[in-house]
Protein backbone atom coordinates (compact mmCIF):
# COMPACT_ATOMS: atom_id res chain seq x y z
CA UNK A 1 0.00 0.00 0.00
CA UNK A 2 1.20 3.46 -0.86
CA UNK A 3 0.07 6.16 1.52
CA UNK A 4 -0.39 9.47 -0.32
CA UNK A 5 1.28 12.52 1.09
CA UNK A 6 -1.91 14.58 1.30
CA UNK A 7 -4.01 14.24 4.41
CA UNK A 8 -7.12 14.99 2.38
CA UNK A 9 -6.88 12.28 -0.28
CA UNK A 10 -7.86 8.63 0.04
CA UNK A 11 -4.86 6.24 -0.09
CA UNK A 12 -5.07 3.38 -2.58
CA UNK A 13 -4.89 -0.05 -0.97
CA UNK A 14 -2.68 -3.02 -1.73
CA UNK A 15 -5.28 -5.78 -1.94
CA UNK A 16 -2.81 -8.37 -0.71
CA UNK A 17 -2.49 -6.59 2.62
CA UNK A 18 -5.56 -4.50 3.34
CA UNK A 19 -8.23 -6.63 1.74
CA UNK A 20 -6.85 -9.93 3.00
CA UNK A 21 -5.98 -12.99 0.92
CA UNK A 22 -9.18 -14.51 -0.46
CA UNK A 23 -7.69 -17.87 -1.41
CA UNK A 24 -8.74 -21.48 -1.04
CA UNK A 25 -6.20 -22.23 1.70
CA UNK A 26 -6.68 -19.99 4.68
CA UNK A 27 -3.99 -17.40 5.33
CA UNK A 28 -3.67 -15.24 8.41
CA UNK A 29 -4.73 -11.94 6.85
CA UNK A 30 -7.70 -13.43 5.03
CA UNK A 31 -8.82 -16.29 7.25
CA UNK A 32 -10.46 -14.43 10.09
CA UNK A 33 -13.56 -13.16 8.33
CA UNK A 34 -14.25 -16.64 6.94
CA UNK A 35 -13.74 -18.33 10.30
CA UNK A 36 -15.96 -15.78 12.00
CA UNK A 37 -18.73 -16.56 9.54
CA UNK A 38 -18.32 -20.24 10.34
CA UNK A 39 -18.03 -21.37 6.70
CA UNK A 40 -15.13 -22.06 4.40
CA UNK A 41 -16.89 -23.10 1.20
CA UNK A 42 -17.58 -20.46 -1.43
CA UNK A 43 -15.74 -17.65 0.30
CA UNK A 44 -13.96 -16.62 -2.88
CA UNK A 45 -17.30 -16.19 -4.64
CA UNK A 46 -18.73 -13.75 -2.13
CA UNK A 47 -18.35 -10.03 -2.91
CA UNK A 48 -15.75 -8.41 -0.64
CA UNK A 49 -17.16 -6.20 2.15
CA UNK A 50 -17.06 -2.48 1.59
CA UNK A 51 -13.74 -1.12 2.77
CA UNK A 52 -13.18 2.12 4.63
CA UNK A 53 -9.74 3.72 4.68
CA UNK A 54 -8.79 6.75 6.69
CA UNK A 55 -6.66 9.55 5.32
CA UNK A 56 -3.00 9.15 6.30
CA UNK A 57 -1.84 11.11 9.31
CA UNK A 58 1.37 13.11 9.34
CA UNK A 59 4.25 12.67 11.73
CA UNK A 60 3.01 15.36 14.14
CA UNK A 61 0.09 13.07 15.01
CA UNK A 62 0.39 9.82 16.98
CA UNK A 63 -0.18 6.66 14.92
CA UNK A 64 -3.24 5.86 17.03
CA UNK A 65 -5.02 8.99 15.80
CA UNK A 66 -5.82 7.15 12.54
CA UNK A 67 -8.18 4.88 14.51
CA UNK A 68 -8.96 1.27 13.64
CA UNK A 69 -6.08 -1.10 14.33
CA UNK A 70 -3.78 1.93 14.61
CA UNK A 71 -4.91 2.41 18.22
CA UNK A 72 -2.54 -0.46 19.10
CA UNK A 73 0.46 1.27 17.52
CA UNK A 74 2.83 4.02 18.51
CA UNK A 75 5.92 4.97 16.54
CA UNK A 76 8.33 5.01 19.47
CA UNK A 77 7.40 1.47 20.55
CA UNK A 78 7.78 0.17 17.00
CA UNK A 79 11.18 1.81 16.61
CA UNK A 80 12.39 0.47 19.94
CA UNK A 81 11.27 -3.06 19.06
CA UNK A 82 12.43 -3.44 15.44
CA UNK A 83 14.71 -0.45 14.88
CA UNK A 84 12.64 1.18 12.12
CA UNK A 85 11.16 4.67 12.42
CA UNK A 86 7.72 5.25 10.93
CA UNK A 87 5.78 8.51 10.85
CA UNK A 88 2.59 8.08 8.77
CA UNK A 89 -0.39 5.85 9.62
CA UNK A 90 -3.60 4.86 7.84
CA UNK A 91 -6.40 2.56 8.97
CA UNK A 92 -8.69 0.33 6.92
CA UNK A 93 -11.92 -1.51 7.79
CA UNK A 94 -13.26 -4.43 5.74
CA UNK A 95 -16.06 -6.47 7.32
CA UNK A 96 -14.79 -7.94 10.59
CA UNK A 97 -11.18 -7.08 9.72
CA UNK A 98 -9.38 -3.86 10.63
CA UNK A 99 -5.89 -2.98 9.43
CA UNK A 100 -3.30 -0.32 10.19
CA UNK A 101 -0.33 0.42 7.92
CA UNK A 102 2.54 2.65 8.97
CA UNK A 103 5.23 4.06 6.67
CA UNK A 104 8.14 6.53 6.75
CA UNK A 105 7.54 10.13 5.68
CA UNK A 106 9.75 10.21 2.59
CA UNK A 107 9.21 6.65 1.26
CA UNK A 108 6.51 4.08 0.63
CA UNK A 109 8.62 1.24 2.01
CA UNK A 110 9.43 -0.30 4.35
CA UNK A 111 6.01 -0.59 5.89
CA UNK A 112 4.43 -2.44 8.77
CA UNK A 113 0.84 -3.69 8.72
CA UNK A 114 -1.21 -4.79 11.73
CA UNK A 115 -4.36 -6.75 10.88
CA UNK A 116 -6.97 -7.77 13.46
CA UNK A 117 -10.03 -9.96 12.82
CA UNK A 118 -12.66 -11.53 15.04
CA UNK A 119 -12.84 -15.31 14.76
CA UNK A 120 -14.51 -18.40 16.16
CA UNK A 121 -11.40 -20.52 15.55
CA UNK A 122 -9.63 -22.38 18.34
CA UNK A 123 -5.96 -23.31 18.52
CA UNK A 124 -6.43 -26.57 16.62
CA UNK A 125 -8.23 -24.86 13.73
CA UNK A 126 -5.53 -22.20 13.69
CA UNK A 127 -2.80 -24.81 13.42
CA UNK A 128 -4.58 -26.87 10.75
CA UNK A 129 -6.17 -24.15 8.59
CA UNK A 130 -4.24 -20.93 9.13
CA UNK A 131 -0.58 -21.91 9.51
CA UNK A 132 1.04 -22.14 6.03
CA UNK A 133 2.15 -25.59 4.84
CA UNK A 134 5.69 -24.38 4.10
CA UNK A 135 8.06 -21.88 5.62
CA UNK A 136 6.23 -21.24 8.89
CA UNK A 137 7.94 -21.54 12.26
CA UNK A 138 5.99 -22.02 15.48
CA UNK A 139 6.21 -19.12 17.94
CA UNK A 140 5.86 -19.93 21.63
CA UNK A 141 4.59 -17.61 24.33
CA UNK A 142 2.31 -15.57 22.05
CA UNK A 143 -1.46 -16.01 22.30
CA UNK A 144 -3.03 -19.47 22.12
CA UNK A 145 -1.05 -20.36 18.99
CA UNK A 146 1.31 -18.41 16.75
CA UNK A 147 3.75 -18.69 13.88
CA UNK A 148 6.18 -16.56 11.93
CA UNK A 149 6.72 -16.87 8.21
CA UNK A 150 8.94 -15.15 5.63
CA UNK A 151 7.27 -12.84 3.10
CA UNK A 152 8.62 -13.23 -0.42
CA UNK A 153 9.81 -10.24 -2.41
CA UNK A 154 7.83 -9.05 -5.44
CA UNK A 155 8.62 -6.78 -8.38
CA UNK A 156 7.75 -3.74 -6.29
CA UNK A 157 8.52 -4.80 -2.71
CA UNK A 158 11.38 -6.37 -0.86
CA UNK A 159 11.28 -9.46 1.36
CA UNK A 160 9.70 -9.31 4.77
CA UNK A 161 8.40 -11.26 7.72
CA UNK A 162 4.97 -11.96 9.18
CA UNK A 163 3.97 -12.97 12.69
CA UNK A 164 0.41 -14.26 13.06
CA UNK A 165 -1.31 -15.42 16.21
CA UNK A 166 -4.63 -16.37 17.81
CA UNK A 167 -5.45 -14.43 20.96
CA UNK A 168 -7.26 -15.73 24.02
CA UNK A 169 -10.19 -13.41 23.30
CA UNK A 170 -10.84 -14.90 19.85
CA UNK A 171 -8.98 -12.56 17.52
CA UNK A 172 -6.60 -13.31 14.70
CA UNK A 173 -3.78 -10.79 14.74
CA UNK A 174 -0.99 -10.35 12.22
CA UNK A 175 2.09 -8.14 12.03
CA UNK A 176 3.65 -8.01 8.57
CA UNK A 177 6.86 -6.15 7.80
CA UNK A 178 7.67 -5.49 4.14
CA UNK A 179 11.12 -4.29 3.11
CA UNK A 180 12.28 -2.01 0.31
CA UNK A 181 12.83 -3.48 -3.18
CA UNK A 182 16.10 -5.36 -3.72
CA UNK A 183 16.85 -5.44 0.00
CA UNK A 184 18.15 -8.62 1.67
CA UNK A 185 15.84 -10.78 3.73
CA UNK A 186 15.47 -9.68 7.37
CA UNK A 187 18.19 -11.17 9.60
CA UNK A 188 17.37 -13.98 12.02
CA UNK A 189 17.43 -11.48 14.88
CA UNK A 190 14.48 -9.66 13.33
CA UNK A 191 12.09 -12.55 14.08
CA UNK A 192 12.35 -12.26 17.88
CA UNK A 193 12.11 -8.47 17.57
CA UNK A 194 8.86 -8.68 15.61
CA UNK A 195 7.51 -11.26 18.06
CA UNK A 196 8.34 -8.91 20.95
CA UNK A 197 6.40 -6.16 19.19
CA UNK A 198 3.50 -8.58 18.66
CA UNK A 199 3.41 -9.30 22.39
CA UNK A 200 3.31 -5.58 23.10
CA UNK A 201 0.47 -5.10 20.61
CA UNK A 202 -1.56 -7.93 22.12
CA UNK A 203 -1.11 -6.52 25.63
CA UNK A 204 -1.93 -2.95 24.60
CA UNK A 205 -5.19 -1.50 25.85
CA UNK A 206 -6.64 0.95 23.30
CA UNK A 207 -8.28 4.11 24.64
CA UNK A 208 -11.94 3.81 25.47
CA UNK A 209 -14.41 5.42 23.14
CA UNK A 210 -15.98 8.57 24.64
Amino acid sequence: MVLPRSRHSDPPARPSRLDGRRVGRLACLGAAATLAAGALAGCAEDPPPQQRITAPLRTNFPAATAGGACVYFDYATIEKAIGVRFAISAASQSGQTTTCVVQPVQADLPDLALTISKTTADAEIFKSDVVPDKGATTVKGLGLAAYQSPVAATKTTGPGLEVCWLTKDKRLMSLRFTGVPDSPAPPKSFGPQLVALAKHVEAAKPPRKP
